[in-house]
């Protein structure tokens, strides 16, 4: 199996976000609101359709592809960034069982740029692991029935639909995923997302109330739904979120960078010409590049299924994660009071470069499965 790669992905995504996605960063941040003038122009360039199949009118993007497109974003916005991943995921979820109906209804209208998706996973009692919900489906007269409250829900209510898991309807048969459209009776979106960073990613609750689901948005069979998540939304999400954390290391490295070599002393010299910037500068360049290496050694490996996939798939996001917040905190070092301020977007970095840890999975979680796996223990 090859890596399929789309040259033009990253010149589409780097055109857009240095148009439109950077100028309007710190008013995103600032305001806490989602990026509307980044969905409309990803939409109009067809990446909102990155992973949908060629045939349906996407791209046909893979996940090198992804983690192309959330580096690139993330350079100038991790809000942004998180909002595309996280329709990426949907996107994905949905196009790995389409039945034709769902591939009509959701995946031509989502290259069309017309649909924007997301996942609904995490529920306050089981945390980080949400592959564990409490809400059930019950099926009755082709219908299912969900309640619940699912939180964390990144784009919230400027979405057209969400992926929802619950357990099936048939107790001891595994999860469901369902297609739940936001226009739904009883689907409301509750709260403002008060996070430190990534303040734009309108991360919000939805509970459920009767809603009903047609049979038709089932994707793939009933119990299928543990199996999506490990083999379809793990290694999309993580590597997707390692390319956001690459994309802010590298910012905020550019932005200490930038700082350094044009702030001046007044006799004449910059700060770059500093041993003890310099020292911070290489250290910087050096987990910014290590870091983006091996985020795109994962995602060349899972791409060609390798063995090692998984291994190097969960190990990217623990590298990234960790790497963003290195960066960023030197960053900080480097642009002293002025990178403290909003004057300059590193302390936007910084805060923003925070979540990758506590993301599930997180640091901790996918250091044991690592753990375990090259010891050869169990996962589970």
């Amino acid at each position: 199996m090859t890596t399929t790669f789309n040259h033009s992905v990253a010149e589409i995504t780097r055109q857009i976000a240095g148009e439109v996605v950077a100028p309007l960063a710190f008013e995103i941040d600032r305001e806490k609101r989602f990026p509307h003038e980044a969905f409309k122009a990803f939409g109009k360039s067809g990446l909102l359709g990155l992973l949908v199949p060629k045939d349906l009118g996407g791209m046909g993007g893979s996940l090198f592809d992804l983690v192309t497109a959330t580096e690139i974003i993330a350079e100038k916005c991790g809000s942004t960034a998180m909002c595309f991943l996280m329709h990426s995921c949907a996107t994905m979820v949905i196009a790995s069982k389409a039945s034709p109906n769902q591939k009509e209804r959701y995946l031509r209208p989502i290259a069309q740029g017309d649909k924007i998706g997301t996942l609904a996973f995490s529920e306050t009692g089981t945390g980080a692991h949400f592959y564990s919900p409490e809400i059930r489906a019950h099926f009755a007269d082709q219908f299912f029935t969900l309640n619940g409250r699912k939180s964390f829900v990144t784009n919230g209510d400027q979405t057209d639909f969400l992926v929802v898991v619950t357990n099936a309807s048939t107790e001891g048969n595994g999860l469901d995923m369902l297609i739940v459209e936001t226009d739904t009776s009883g689907v409301r979106f509750e709260g403002t997302w008060e996070g430190i960073g990534l303040r734009g990613n309108n991360s919000i609750s939805v509970t459920m109330e009767n809603v009903k689901v047609p049979v038709s948005n089932l994707i793939g069979d009933e119990g299928d739904g543990l199996d999506i998540i490990f083999q379809v939304v793990a290694p999309t999400f993580i590597l997707g979120v390692s390319g956001v954390n690459v994309g802010l290391a590298r910012g905020a490295y550019l932005a200490a960078l930038n700082h350094a070599k044009s702030r001046k002393y007044p006799d004449g010299r910059s700060l770059a010409e500093i041993q003890a910037i310099q020292f911070y500068l290489s250290d910087m360049y050096g987990s910014v590049e290590s870091a983006a290496a091996f985020v795109h050694k994962a995602a060349r490996s899972a791409d060609q299924g390798e063995a090692a996939a998984v291994l190097n798939v969960m190990e990217s996001k623990i590298i990234a994660s960790e790497h963003a917040v290195r960066v960023t905190n030197l960053a900080m070092q480097v642009c002293g009071g002025q990178g403290y301020t909003p004057s300059l977007p590193v302390e936007r970095y910084l805060r923003d470069a925070r979540a990758g840890a506590v993301m599930a999975p997180t640091t901790e979680v996918l250091k044991e499965w690592v753990g375990k796996s090259v010891a050869g223990i169990p996962l589970m």
